[in-house]
């Protein structure tokens, strides 16, 4: 928008150019398996290896791979995953209503799955109860008479020291308000100073109360006949008034304790927000808090959780304080959005139940839909870059790996081949491939599976390769950039390989487009010596061009949304041209793009041959971008001869 101007002189304005394209990650890849504990079907995202030990399990699950492939992952660079775990078994559980309109208000899930009996009570409890607590009224009679424009008052000592700065009080019937700037007990006499001179007269014996309070007031000052429970009165509380035919609860903001001298003790309470009725200050008002206990059986024993409280400030939050509980037996998932039920009908309502719907888990009957299942869930995890199945290698589950990578089009599946295959025997390694075809390059397969140290003592085991692989893909990423093949790097971790292969058979199993680890010295380091695709296409044959252009594709949609519903004219596709031209032009200069020039490596074209006026009108705007990647040297070929005074003999 031009400045605007009116007098003679140099005017600023600010302009700032389209944002800069940022590239996303590409080496986060989710694990889906079996594991001794942690969450089913939840994609949990992890950054440690101590950390999926202390989620899933610090030791395997005999006969399945999950665990090592996590572990082989961090062993080769990577830095964070996903981790579902797949499962036949199925929460018990139990929803829980409002205390008003029974609508539902959060899950109790068991932490296990499995079919034990576990009883659920809930009871409402009263921290603070009404009987014991009450709005704090003090009154105090003035001993000396006070003129207009005084700003003081005058009462005893006692009646003085229940007051305190910042009350608003007023004096005799419908006397005007004022506020106490400061308690003076200087003399042996009780001196409110007050913010503002009087405008009225008042007499000796005239009494000084707190002012009635209007709707929306937010500060209370609150006693109790009985010693305060610690942590009954907090921020987050959420405190019920009740005066006459009146009741609103607030959540509390802030407390602050006043002690009035002789034991007394008041609380000055900040509401978050208004109370939602007048306040009469002559007339008496009770304050009740609203919290509820869980209690959790099981057999002969029980958990208790006394005092939650549902505001997430408050320090016994329901979900903290149980989801929290590591030796707990169930979790709480809250309904999303919350139900429109106000306070305090948003409690739980009083209930006794068992969990219901719990089964066991059982490994010998699981089924390529639990694993599917659990892949499902990865739908909505857009950070998810690669996906891998170390414990279930059918072709149910490998081509719904596909299918997801395929269709949401920003990962890269991870494929292991069948341990035991032979690689030539058309019925078995050459078959699985053949199921496995992605036509734009969605997946690899990798062969043969890996020696690598058991989880205890003992001989090396076999385990699938994917998980090695991810880690590969990701230091590599981190390293080189997504443009460098995953390939040409030791292996951690592992000891050893299921099949040694020599070059001849890697050359017939990498034109069919599956990856082989070799060792090229006797008991030597192995090395993932390939990056192909599964594609039908020859254009996305290499993991490497498919990956870079996910990286390029996501990338670019991303960094220039901001575009959406700006207008569709000249000004905006230059600046388009010149944020993707900028980040293609990055590309280049790390390497990723092929051309001893820019103009050789990219283009980006916006005009309005793609966008004619008939395609702005639907709200349209076409991008064209072509670019030069740069291909895997797989097959270095060296010329060599003998050369002799002009005379050349070669062999190729």
């Amino acid at each position: 928008m031009a400045v605007q101007v009116s007098w003679p002189g140099v005017y600023i304005e600010e302009f700032a150019p389209a944002a800069p394209i940022q590239g996303v990650s590409t080496s986060t890849p989710a694990f889906i398996g079996v594991a001794a504990s942690g969450p089913l079907r939840v994609p949990t995202l992890l950054t440690s290896w101590d950390a999926f030990k202390t989620g899933f399990g610090a030791l395997p699950v005999h006969g399945f791979f999950l665990w090592y492939a996590v572990r082989g992952f961090f062993e080769n660079g990577g830095q964070d995953c996903y981790v579902v775990r797949a499962s036949n078994g199925a929460y018990g559980t139990l929803v829980v209503d409002t205390r008003t309109g029974g609508l539902p208000l959060f899950t109790v899930s068991a932490r296990q799955p499995g079919a034990a009996v576990i009883g659920i009570t809930i009871a409402n409890q009263h921290l603070l109860d009404s009987a014991n607590t009450t709005l704090f009224r003090p009154t105090g009679a003035l001993t000396a008479a006070a003129a207009v424009g005084d700003k003081q008052i005058v009462m005893s000592l006692a009646d003085a020291a229940k007051f305190r700065p910042g009350d608003v009080i007023t004096i005799a019937a419908d006397g005007e308000s004022l506020q106490v700037a400061r308690v003076s007990t200087a003399g042996g006499v009780g001196t409110l100073l007050l913010s503002s001179p009087l405008a009225n007269p008042y007499a000796i014996a005239d009494v000084a109360r707190l002012a009635n309070t209007p709707v929306g007031a937010t500060t209370f000052r609150l006693s109790s006949t009985v010693a305060i429970p610690a942590g009954a009165l907090v921020a987050g509380t959420m405190l019920t008034f009740t005066q006459g035919g009146n009741s609103d609860s607030e959540i509390v903001g802030s407390v602050q304790t006043e002690q009035l001298g002789g034991g007394v003790v008041t609380y000055r309470v900040t509401l978050v927000q208004g109370l939602g009725f007048p306040v009469d200050m002559t007339a008496a008002a009770i304050v009740q808090s609203e919290e509820f206990s869980l209690t959790v059986t099981q057999g002969a024993g029980s958990q208790v959780y006394s005092g939650l409280a549902t505001d997430n400030s408050h320090p016994r939050n329901y979900l903290a304080v149980v989801n929290g509980d590591a030796s707990g037996l169930v979790t709480i998932t809250p309904q999303q959005p919350p139900p429109p039920v106000p306070m305090p009908g948003n409690m739980p309502a009083a209930a006794a139940a068992n969990l219901a719907g719990g089964a066991a888990e059982d490994l010998t009957t699981l089924t390529d839909q639990n694993f599917i299942d659990a892949l499902d869930t990865l739908h909505g995890i857009s950070d998810v870059n690669m996906i891998a199945v170390p414990d279930r290698i059918t072709a149910a589950v490998q081509q719904a790996m596909i299918a997801q990578c395929e269709l949401l089009a920003d990962r890269f599946g991870v494929l292991d081949a069948h341990p035991g295959l032979d690689p030539f025997a058309p019925a078995q390694l050459p078959a699985q491939r053949a199921g496995l075809d992605s036509a734009r390059g969605y997946a690899a397969l990798y062969y043969p599976w890996l020696m690598v140290p058991p989880a205890g003592s003992g001989d090396p085991i076999l385990v699938p390769p994917s998980g090695h692989t991810c880690g590969i893909f990701a230091l590599t990423d981190q390293t080189r950039g997504v443009f460098k093949a995953p390939a040409n790097a030791t292996v951690n971790g592992a000891v050893g390989l299921e099949r040694v292969l020599s070059d001849i058979d890697q050359g017939i199993l990498n034109l069919e487009g599956i990856n082989c680890f070799r060792v090229f010295q006797t008991g030597g380091r192995p090395y993932l010596w390939a990056a192909r695709t599964t594609a039908t296409d020859a254009n996305w044959q290499y993991v490497n061009i498919r990956r870079l252009f996910i990286y390029l594709e996501k990338s670019i949609q991303e960094g220039i949304r901001w575009a959406v519903f700006e207008p569709n004219n000249t000004q905006l596709w230059n600046k388009l041209k010149r944020s993707i031209g900028a980040f293609l032009n990055q590309a280049w200069r790390d390497g990723a793009l092929f051309g001893d020039k820019a103009t050789d490596a990219y283009y980006v074209r916006i005009d309005e041959v793609l966008n004619p006026f008939s395609e702005q009108q639907l709200g349209r705007l076409h991008i064209e971008i072509g670019v030069r990647p740069s291909y895997p040297a797989e097959f270095i070929i060296v010329r060599i001869g003998i050369w002799a005074g002009g005379s050349d003999v070669s062999e190729t």
